[in-house]
């Protein structure tokens, strides 16, 4: 998407660039070339507007075309954090369904014949099912606001 923005910005540049300086040439030729009485300006200020003009262009065109790629890195450097934050984000889910999963193991836990009391049953139940509920709300709110991100930066 970033070629598709900045492309038609690159071919009006070097459409004015050939044009204008193409024009300039042949005018900075004719006086510069063709005599005539002198009315103010001498040949050397044409030649030396001529030559800053054509410096100044490629000037402009060497930083559009360091923006460009620069904004290309930025893009990749960015969607490449974003999935490091993502994958960490879905690394502490999984950590989170794993200590879920150990405390609903440990809820039968027994020996011999005694087992863990009911209210201690219901509390690991209880921090159990918070655990699970923390789980998924990291893992929808990490999809959306990843999906969300990536749209941003798709359109910068």
């Amino acid at each position: 998407s970033v070629a598709y923005t900045a492309a038609p910005f690159f071919i009006v540049a070097a459409v004015w660039f050939v044009l204008f300086g193409l024009s300039l040439i042949c005018t900075c030729l004719y006086y510069c070339c063709c005599r005539k009485a002198p009315y103010g300006y001498s040949r050397v200020c044409y030649a030396l507007s001529l030559i800053f003009l054509i410096l100044f262009t490629v000037a402009a065109i060497v930083g559009c075309i360091f923006l460009y790629s620069g904004q290309a890195k930025f893009h990749a450097s960015t969607t490449e954090t974003l999935r490091y934050v993502v994958s960490q984000a879905d690394y502490t889910v999984d950590n989170l369904n794993n200590v879920s999963d150990y405390l609903s193991d440990s809820k039968t836990i027994g020996v011999g014949e005694m087992v863990l009391p009911e209210t201690i049953q219901n509390q690991i139940s209880d921090v159990q099912t918070k655990l699970q509920n923390a789980a998924n709300t990291l893992h929808v709110k990490t999809e959306e606001n990843s999906k969300r991100i990536q749209n941003v930066l798709d359109h910068v």
